[in-house]
């Protein structure tokens, strides 16, 4: 079984995820399209939106990692018989038709007819294609197609549907949200190529990624401007996905359609804006600006040409000063009309202060002895908006010239609103420069009248004569001076503002006295810049994002700083750690105006330094570990390796045939002290499984009474003198569903546990339990019991209680039993008094005949 290759996951995987909702009608038949791996689950690489209507989850629940699984919805009566249907069918090489059940999300049964195909490489089989549909009408009687051809008009995309197989691929179907999309009916575009909404624009680089795409039969996604049946211009998103047919081969492409425009609108305008405001601040000439808001009106909204003129409140006159992409011959027509006649839009809207609109230009007087004009530069209407300074004074009037009549709507006004507001905003800052620059010449033109008119000075003069020069010379030091100064700022603001905004993983912030912030730049905290445009006068109190803990240290610290102090601490913000560094900015009379905070984003150093701290201390345990095993296996293996070689000397020293039951005698210490090396080796061998996870439970029904009789009967030979084992149940027969291997050495390790802890004369006992759910047992000793300090370290590895240190053993018995234990589901618990005794109690879920279909050791 193998999944598909990385190549087809990067060409489809994002497909899906840029459209998932709309992947629902992939196809001119009403059933899902499928694509999923060939396991036992079914995982899904892709399915149709089709699956909503049949099993009420959407795509993105199959598909997702950790998502829904198309087997656990089908029928636990059919599950057998669908995965051997398939793989009889792929051993065969041949496609495979089902019927079956599913059970969808709210518990109602669906017959399913399925039919697929296996798509190989050259290692195996990649995946399973195919098509799926809900047949429970037919079954059950009824026909539910009118729904799913319900559904096809009722989505809000628009669907198309074209033939793969002629090379020109003509359209076979369209929804109806197609033809609002686009104005066109299903007639009108019937058997077309797609093409035909691209009118005679074929330059765009979208257009041959989808030639790309068709030509491979692969799917694409792309956003693309197009035409509407009137014109208009719209954005489109477009998905074109190619379905296949039974034997692989692409039928058909579907594409489905989504009118962005007014999304992809609002980012070319919030660019333009942008752009605007920066070649305003440049200081670009007002022509350039002028160009670069009649592209803007532009993109937004269909106009002929934008006409810009000023208005000279001294010389109470009007002058054209528009960028050089209006149309000449109407630049030529407005100088001639503005030097000639006081009643065009431009100049009322200009004495009004109002907007002023002609829907036909030819019948406003002033215009219509242009009436060639207007024909050949297509114009039919003109709108004419004023331009106020700050201070709502005039300063001139924004005239766009539409092609196909003035149309009015909210969008349209306050877009040109806001361009006015622009144009009025470069308008005023050419006027400040220009005053500047006047008063400089100015400035210049009195240095040189006092030069003058020093020089007609008589000679008594002359030392007023030098004054006066060395200070005009420092006069024109400071001029240059202040004018380098400016310059120097200038550049040095650009820097700052660039710097802020692509701070690396931080940001910069600003905050005033009141706690206001009053600029934020950074790559980092988007969501909080965020806020900041929308609400300029923004606290700290009223940020999103921040705890009420992170609020209350960031105004602490940003007090402290406010009164002159520089800090350093740490914050989270949205589940991420960032350092922040605090500066006071001195802006007047020594004092701390605003206060400056740098944040720098140390979530992955937190993680790091946490992921070092874990990997210390595992390494700490780990060597405490080995310690632990060597000076364990060093005790444990002296003695009987020390008992082996003595007696193994005594048997070399007895050869005489009188002394065999002496030789005997140590033949049998020889072989306990060996059972007693075996026992350590097995328990380190155990832990050694249990830590590679090669030690599994292996379940199986047997009679757990039995089980413990068998295991007493062999324990005695390990008893102390006069010692008992009780064995106590109410029961004569107790089948269990356990592991027998598992079961006996926990068992046996428990009493022998008894049996090594506990004085001569002393009886142990074995108590077991049962009822409908669970089977408890207890061991029960009289013996040395456990010290209260250690019992919290019982279960861990070579660990031995202080008062056991001189009785043989390898701290591993009941680790190695609580590991056992819970492989098994159970749960195991003890109690003990020093001195008194220990009590260990078992506990493991008693399984019924009927919850265990699936296992092999079923009892028959």
């Amino acid at each position: 079984m193998k999944r598909r290759n990385s190549k087809e996951e990067k060409r489809s995987y994002p497909m899906f995820e840029g459209d998932r909702k709309l992947r629902t009608l992939v196809e001119n038949l009403p059933g899902i399209v499928f694509r999923c791996e060939n396991d036992s689950d079914r995982t899904m690489q892709f399915i149709s939106n089709e699956c909503r209507w049949i099993t009420g989850y959407w795509p993105e629940e199959f598909c997702r990692t950790g998502g829904i699984r198309w087997a656990s919805l089908i029928h636990p009566m059919d599950k057998d018989d669908v995965w051997n249907t398939v793989e009889i069918a792929l051993a065969k090489n041949e496609k495979f038709q089902l019927k079956y059940r599913i059970i969808d999300k709210e518990g109602k049964i669906h017959w399913i007819s399925e039919t697929g195909v296996a798509v190989e490489k050259k290692e195996g089989t990649a995946f399973l294609e195919g098509y799926m549909q809900d047949i429970t009408a037919q079954i059950m009687g009824g026909n539910i197609n009118v729904i799913k051809e319900r559904a096809l008009d009722e989505v809000r995309n628009g669907i198309v549907i074209a033939n793969a197989k002629p090379k020109q691929f003509p359209i076979i179907y369209v929804n109806k949200a197609f033809e609002k999309i686009t104005g066109y009916t299903s007639e009108e575009v019937i058997g077309k190529n797609y093409n035909f909404l691209q009118s005679d624009e074929c330059q765009q680089q979208e257009i041959q990624i989808i030639r790309e795409a068709l030509s491979t039969q692969s799917s694409c996604h792309v956003e693309i401007h197009n035409y509407k049946k009137d014109g208009t211009l719209f954005w489109n998103e477009l998905s074109i996905t190619p379905i296949r047919d039974l034997h692989g081969e692409t039928s058909h492409f579907i594409v489905i359609q989504n009118d962005i425009t007014e999304r992809k609108n609002l980012e070319l305008l919030r660019k333009a804006k942008n752009d605007v405001l920066e070649m305003i601040i440049k200081k670009k000439p007002l022509p350039d600006i002028f160009d670069r808001i009649q592209d803007a009106l532009e993109q937004q909204m269909r106009i002929g040409t934008v006409a810009i003129c000023l208005y000279d409140d001294i010389a109470q006159a009007i002058k054209r000063v528009s960028g050089n992409k209006i149309h000449p011959t109407i630049a030529k027509a407005m100088d001639q009309i503005l030097g000639t006649s006081d009643a065009c839009p431009c100049i009322r809207a200009i004495r009004s202060k109002k907007k002023e609109s002609i829907t036909d230009i030819l019948e406003e007087p002033s215009w219509s002895k242009h009436q060639a004009t207007l024909i050949e530069a297509g114009i039919k209407s003109i709108g004419s908006t004023p331009i106020l300074d700050a201070d709502d004074n005039i300063v001139g009037a924004l005239s766009i010239f539409y092609p196909d009549g003035f149309l009015s709507s909210p969008q349209k006004e306050d877009l040109v609103d806001e361009m006015a507001g622009l144009v009025g905003l470069a308008i005023e800052q050419d006027k400040i420069r220009k005053r500047l620059q006047m008063n400089q010449e100015r400035l210049e033109a009195r240095s040189k009248g006092l030069e003058k008119q020093v020089e007609l000075r008589n000679k008594d003069l002359e030392q007023i004569l030098k004054e006066l020069r060395a200070t005009n010379f420092e006069l024109n030091v400071q001029i240059a001076d202040a004018q380098n100064a400016r310059k120097r700022a200038e550049i040095q603001e650009a820097m700052l503002l660039a710097i802020a905004q692509k701070f690396p993983r931080g940001a910069i912030i600003l905050v005033n006295e009141q706690m206001q912030i009053s600029f934020v730049e950074g790559s980092e905290l988007k969501f909080l810049q965020k806020q900041i445009r929308s609400n300029q006068e923004l606290s700290i109190n009223n940020l999103d994002g921040f705890s009420i803990k992170s609020k209350s240290l960031l105004l602490t610290c940003i007090k402290q700083t406010l009164r002159g102090k520089h800090l350093s601490f740490e914050i989270e913000y949205q589940k991420r750690n960032y350092i922040v560094n605090t500066t006071p900015l001195f802006i007047e009379n020594g004092k701390a105006s605003l206060a400056l905070l740098v944040l720098f984003n140390i979530s992955d150093r937190k993680r790091n330094e946490g992921k070092m701290l874990q990997n210390l201390i595992k390494e700490r345990e780990l060597s405490e570990l080995k310690t632990q095993f060597i000076s364990t296996a060093s005790h444990e293996f002296r003695a009987p390796l020390s008992v082996i070689l003595s007696s193994a000397s005594l048997i070399e020293k007895l050869n005489n045939p009188d002394k065999g039951e002496r030789r005997l005698v140590h033949l049998e210490k020889i072989k306990s002290n060996v059972r007693q090396l075996v026992n350590i080796l097995n328990d380190f061998l155990s832990v050694t499984k249990l830590d590679e996870g090669e030690t599994k439970a292996s379940p199986e029904y047997f009679d757990l009474l039995h089980f413990s009789r068998s295991l007493i009967e062999k324990l005695k030979i390990g008893k102390k003198k006069e010692q008992s084992i009780i064995l106590e149940c109410e029961k004569a027969e107790l089948v269990t569903f356990l592991d027998p291997k598992l079961m006996h050495l926990v068992l046996s390790n428990l009493l022998n546990n008894a049996i090594k802890y506990s004085d001569e004369d002393q009886p142990i006992l074995l108590k077991i339990e049962d009822n409908e759910l669970h089977v408890k047992l207890w061991v029960i000793d009289h013996g040395i019991g456990i010290p209260e300090d250690d019992q919290k370290h019982l279960f861990q590895r070579f660990f031995r209680a202080k008062n056991s240190v001189n009785i043989a053993g390898t701290g591993l018995g009941l680790h190695i039993v609580k590991m056992y234990v819970e492989l098994m589901g159970g749960k195991i618990g003890f109690e003990s008094k020093e001195n008194h005794g220990s009590t260990f109690k078992l506990e493991f879920p008693k399984k019924h005949y009927t919850n265990e279909k699936n296992t092999g050791n079923r009892r028959s």
